[in-house]
């Protein structure tokens, strides 16, 4: 009988440096995807695998185990690389992956046996067979193309059933036809690297799901139109409410996004950056600098889908009035919720490449590098006034006065309350919801206000006569 190994899957958590306190945010919400993606291409008969996510639970440094795999982003690059150390002085052989390794895997490799550059669907087998046989490498590059078709069934028993308020998390497509300047994606997937797996795979894995809500993480889930059409067939009459991320054109084709609301959605994450045309281009995002922002939150809401915008503060045109017009944009727009980001130059982006060569970096201390720092100077204030402004920011929009004048006026008005009270004000609650065992009872009233519909009446009366006719037949 051939051994059986350990294996452990570990997320390490964020810390916030001053404090030295784990920060919740928005892994505290979704599992680990990617681990437990890995788990499903595990051998059961020779590994038993352990899933851990450090924002939810410890990870259980006195077991042992045989050998670790590790996920490093940026800000937790410090901390997983105390943890790898500490495994590997106990002898267990450590794997690094993920983006930051993929960035810079040759300082991930000082803390690793191997590190996995890119999506690792593709290497996966050839890392464990070389660790079974004692002779693991020190790089195995990934293979974007193809690896979409290569995705199996999580491994979900792996993850904790207490600790997530969404366990049902899922992603459709890999990379993004955009290529904006500060965005981690190229340097994992490569440039404007976009592709969907296949539709059979993906009505598989949604018959595995339980539970009414589905986080969809694509990149940009809507991108493609006849990958997004197909995926609606399969959600259309499920009973499945989702939310997902999609860039602006999506808002130019109406019949699209009524489409996506008869099909579950319910809620858009959408990448806005900056008011200023002129950022947008700079920063070759280039579907921003042509969108009339105004105009297409009015169309995602007459959709009957919720927005949750996101900003980002120190583009080169931002001064310190950049703070008052977003919070005052995104109030007026009533922009159901919303994430405020310093931006942040990642290692691997134009971005990064070019701060530093102008030698506007201030550091290169990672854990910092968490969109709440200031970690180079900007053009049109200094870096305490962006920090600042991006605090007051934070603070305006998550007002009480706030949450009711962006949801007054637009149909189902308490839901959106509800929504904005339990996506931006209940973040301190998160470590005693999970330790005290009721994050079910937190996930069943947040299914259900999320499946409260918010259709303008013109327009669900509309799609009501519409389908009359096919229901009578």
């Amino acid at each position: 009988m051939s051994k059986r190994y350990r294996l452990l899957f570990a997320l390490p958590a964020l810390t916030e440096v001053r404090a030295g306190d784990y920060r919740l945010i928005k892994y505290a919400r979704f599992p680990p995807l990617s681990l437990l993606t890995l788990a499903g291409m595990t051998p059961t008969e020779r590994y038993e695998m352990l899933v851990r996510d450090e924002h939810v639970e410890p990870i259980p440094l006195e077991e042992e185990v045989d050998l670790v795999a590790i996920q490093v982003y940026i800000s937790s690059a410090q901390r997983a690389y105390e943890l790898a150390d500490q495994y590997r002085r106990r002898g267990a052989r450590v794997v690094l992956g993920g983006l930051h390794a993929t960035t810079l895997p040759r300082e991930a490799a000082r803390h690793a046996d191997a590190v996995v550059i890119g999506p690792a669907e593709s290497v996966w087998s050839r890392v464990l067979r070389d660790f079974e046989r004692g002779g693991l490498r020190r790089f195995y590059r990934g293979r974007s193309a193809g690896s979409a078709a290569r995705v199996p069934l999580p491994r979900r028993e792996l993850m904790n059933p207490l600790a997530y308020l969404v366990p049902n998390t899922m992603v459709t497509t890999r990379g993004c036809p955009h290529a904006c300047a500060f965005c981690y994606k190229e340097s994992f997937w490569g440039p404007r690297f976009y592709e969907a797996r296949p539709p059979a795979a993906l009505e598989r894995e949604l018959a595995t799901l339980s539970g009414p809500v589905v986080f969809f993480l694509d990149d940009n889930l809507l991108a493609d139109r006849r990958h997004g059409r197909a995926l609606f067939s399969l959600l259309r009459g499920s009973g499945v409410v989702w939310q997902a991320a999609a860039s602006l054109d999506v808002a130019r084709d109406p019949a699209y996004l009524d489409e996506a609301y008869e099909a579950g959605c319910r809620s858009l994450f959408v990448g806005f950056e900056s008011l200023s045309a002129e950022n947008m281009s700079r920063q070759a995002k280039h579907v921003n600098a042509a969108t009339d922002y105004a105009e297409a939150v009015r169309r995602l809401h007459d959709a009957g889908i919720m927005v949750n915008g996101s900003f980002v503060f120190g583009f080169d045109c931002d001064g310190p009035d950049v703070f008052e017009r977003t919070v005052e944009f995104g109030v007026e727009s009533k922009i159901e919720t919303a994430t405020f980001h310093i931006l942040t130059p990642l290692p691997g982006t134009p971005v990064f490449d070019e701060l530093a060569r102008e030698g506007r970096l201030l550091h290169r201390e990672w854990p910092l590098y968490d969109t709440d720092h200031a970690v180079f100077a900007p053009r049109r204030m200094s870096p305490a006034e962006l920090e600042r402004g991006h605090r007051r920011a934070m603070r305006e929009f998550a007002r009480y006065g706030s949450i009711l004048r962006r949801s007054l006026g637009l149909p189902a008005p308490l839901k959106r309350i509800a929504y904005n009270m339990g996506w931006m004000k209940v973040d301190p609650l998160w470590s005693a919801i999970i330790r005290l065992g009721l994050m079910p009872f937190a996930r069943e009233i947040f299914a259900r206000t999320l499946a409260v519909g918010t259709r303008p009446v013109s327009l669900s009366r509309r799609s009501q006569e519409v389908s009359a006719p096919a229901l009578a037949a």
